[in-house]
């Protein structure tokens, strides 16, 4: 097998279809698998996922919890990521989908020219509700490999525009895997990083949807910084050669937090201004 799609749900069924058939729909030339976790949902999603593998019973397989983790869904992620067999692993949640064709075949060209690579991802256009498209504000500009550092600090990669060697997870840290993270997507970029560098295709390829049920929509700024450097905290025992860039980011958080807390106001409209600066109707 050379890729393992992870797809991980909850309470999705108006869009988990979508999803899946963008998986279903890549032009590849090499065998995928596409395993589906649904985290307990009562919606409808696992009816949903349930007939999508019935239509495509030699490529999707299902994982169908019968109880919500509480933990951002990483049991869930964690759970596709164990059963995956393919040499690469790609990840989308059931409300996001990819909009290139040949997303994987381009990403899986990359990291099998780029041996010292572990993690290719590439752009990611995020869909509000009311229609604006705001592109990935971390990006870097034009293709190019980079090392863990620029994951740590630019945090480019959103999950579901990554495709990681399935060996680079093969060592996740019990600490990582019995811990709740509202930023547990980042933290396995950085983890898997350990192993190699980052492959960045400037290309859109995926749309993300943020809607109210998002982690980040309901979290807040503030608890979202803090989760984040409790997060810096528990790298830094497996990351010695990443000191300094945690570091650097830790500084960056706590001058935010510092403004948070002084003006949550303040921080909104420059958060807001920040994302008009990137975004385009329609």
């Amino acid at each position: 097998m050379k890729v393992s799609v992870s797809v991980v749900t909850y309470q999705q069924a108006s869009t988990v279809r979508q999803a899946v058939e963008s998986v279903l729909e890549q032009q590849v030339d090499f065998p995928i698998e596409i395993i589906a976790g649904d985290d307990a949902s009562a919606d409808g999603t696992r009816e949903a996922l349930q007939q999508l593998q019935f239509e495509a019973p030699e490529t999707v397989k299902t994982i169908l919890r019968h109880s919500n983790a509480e933990d951002f869904g990483l049991t869930n992620v964690l759970a596709t990521v164990d059963a995956a067999q393919g040499e690469y692993i790609a990840f989308l949640d059931g409300d996001d989908y990819w909009t290139d064709r040949q997303k994987l075949a381009k990403q899986v060209a990359f990291l099998d020219a780029h041996p010292d690579c572990v993690i290719c991802a590439h752009r990611v256009q995020h869909l509000r509700k009311d229609g604006v498209r705001i592109l990935s504000p971390n990006a870097p500009h034009g293709e190019g490999v980079y090392d863990i550092g620029a994951l740590i600090v630019r945090n480019f990669a959103p999950k579901i525009s990554t495709v990681i060697r399935r060996s680079a997870l093969a060592d996740l840290p019990e600490w990582y895997r019995l811990t709740s993270y509202s930023s547990a997507d980042w933290l396995l970029n950085i983890l898997a990083g350990r192993h190699g560098r980052v492959g960045f295709i400037d290309q859109v390829m995926a749309v993300h949807r943020i809607h109210q049920a998002s982690v980040s929509a309901n979290f807040g700024s503030l608890h979202m910084i803090s989760d984040k450097l409790r997060a810096i905290t528990a790298l830094r025992s497996c990351l010695p050669q990443a000191a300094r860039d945690l570091t650097r980011l830790e500084r960056k958080l706590l001058w935010k937090r510092r403004i948070v807390r002084w003006s949550p106001r303040a921080f909104s409209v420059l958060r807001r201004l920040n994302g008009m600066a990137r975004s385009h109707p329609g």
